[in-house]
C-alpha cells in the first residue's frame, strides 16, 4: 500500500477508555496508508479482544475520541486526514477488482512452475484495494530443498517473457513449506501474514499461520476467528499439482536437484551483495534474506520505515508506551 504523508500534529487525546485508545492505535496504523476502516475492520485488527464491532462504532462516536475521529460512507478515519480518503478507498476498491482478474490469471500460470506448492496475494491487493501505480505482490510456498530452483525459474520467466516487468508479477517472498515460522515479529509482519489471500492450496497458508501463533498477541480478534474457521487438515494432506508441473520437476529430482538448489542460493546471495554494495550486511540480510527455506527481495527498507512512522504517530497521541507487543 502507498504510504501517505501527514503534515498535521494535533495534540494527544487527553483522556479515553482503553477501547478508545486501542481503536485509535488501529486507525493510526492504517492512516499511514490513507486507508479508512469500517467498525468491523477495526474490531478485526484491535490489539484487544473484549468487545464487539458495535461497541467499536460507539467508541468512535463518543467523547473524547470523536474529537479526532470522523465517519463518512461507512468508514472511520482521522479528522486530520479528511473524508477524501473514503473516496480514494472506493476508487482503489474498483481498481482492485480489475487487478484481481490479472492476479488470478498470473496465479494460474505460477502454479505450474516447478516446486511451487502454494500461491497467495499480499500487499495492498490482499486488503481489497489497489492504486494504479501499485504492484501485484505474491507470497509463494515451495517444496523443501527446491526453493531457489523455483525462484530462479520464475525470475527467468519474468525477465525473458515479461521483459522484466514486475507490475503484475512481483515475486518478493518465497518460503519453504518445511520452515514456515517467521523470525521477525512485529505489527507490520503480523498484519501482512493475517491479510494474505491464499489462491493455490489455501490449506498450506493455514499451516503458515498455524506456525506463527505469536500473531495472536498483536491481533487477538483476528486470531480468534482464524482459529474458529480453520479446517485443521491432517499432515498427510497432499498438494494440488498439475501434470505439467510434475513433468517439469523431473529433471531436478534426487541429490542433483538439492546441489543445484544450494548453488543457486549462493549465486543469488553473491548477486545481491554485488548489486547493493552500499548496504550494510545487517540491512542486506533484512531486505534480501537468503536461507535454504526463505528468500525475500525488497528494493527498500519499507518495513522499518512504516514502523518508524507508526511509532511517531503513537507518540503524537501519547500511545507509544502502551503500544502493540514488541
Amino acid at each position: 500500500m502507498v504510504v501517505a504523508t501527514n503534515p498535521y500534529a494535533p495534540p494527544a487525546v487527553p483522556a479515553s477508555s482503553p477501547l478508545q485508545r486501542d481503536v485509535l492505535k488501529v486507525l493510526l496504523y492504517f492512516d499511514l496508508f490513507r486507508h479508512p476502516l469500517s467498525s468491523e475492520e477495526i474490531y478485526e485488527f484491535l490489539p484487544s479482544n473484549s468487545t464487539t464491532p458495535s461497541n467499536v462504532a460507539r467508541a468512535c462516536s463518543s467523547v473524547p475520541l470523536n474529537t479526532v475521529v470522523d465517519f463518512s460512507g461507512g468508514f472511520f478515519f482521522l479528522k486530520e486526514r479528511g473524508a477524501g480518503c473514503v473516496a480514494e478507498r472506493r476508487i482503489k476498491e474498483a481498481t482492485a477488482q480489475r487487478r484481481w482478474r490479472i492476479a488470478r490469471f498470473m496465479t494460474r500460470l505460477i502454479r505450474h512452475f516447478p516446486f511451487v506448492r502454494g500461491v497467495g496475494i499480499s500487499g495492498e491487493l490482499s486488503k481489497g484495494v489497489s492504486s494504479e501505480e501499485g504492484d501485484i505482490d505474491y507470497v509463494l510456498i515451495t517444496e523443501q530443498g527446491r526453493l531457489w530452483i523455483s525462484r530462479t525459474l520464475l525470475i527467468l520467466f519474468k525477465k525473458i517473457v515479461l521483459m522484466n516487468s514486475k507490475k503484475f508479477f512481483c515475486l518478493n517472498h518465497f518460503v519453504s513449506r518445511d520452515r514456515l515460522e517467521v523470525q521477525r515479529r512485529d505489527m507490520y509482519v503480523a498484519m501482512e501474514l493475517a491479510t494474505v489471500k491464499p489462491v493455490v492450496n489455501p490449506w498450506l497458508f493455514e499451516r503458515y499461520l498455524e506456525a506463527n501463533p505469536w500473531i495472536e498477541a498483536y491481533l487477538p480478534n483476528w486470531w480468534k476467528e482464524f482459529s474458529r474457521s480453520r479446517q485443521r487438515i491432517q499432515e498427510g494432506a497432499g498438494v494440488d499439482r498439475s501434470l505439467l508441473q510434475k513433468l517439469l520437476e523431473l529433471p531436478f529430482q534426487g541429490s542433483w536437484g538439492k546441489r543445484l538448489d544450494d548453488q543457486l542460493m549462493r549465486y543469488w546471495q553473491a548477486l545481491w551483495k554485488r548489486r547493493y554494495p552500499g548496504l550494510s550486511d545487517e540491512v542486506r540480510a533484512r531486505l534480501f534474506a537468503v536461507t535454504p527455506s526463505l528468500s525475500t527481495a525488497y528494493g527498500g527498507d519499507f518495513l522499518t520505515s512504516i514502523l518508524a512512522r507508526y511509532r511517531e504517530q503513537l507518540r503524537r497521541y501519547d500511545l507509544l508506551e502502551e503500544s502493540f507487543p514488541r
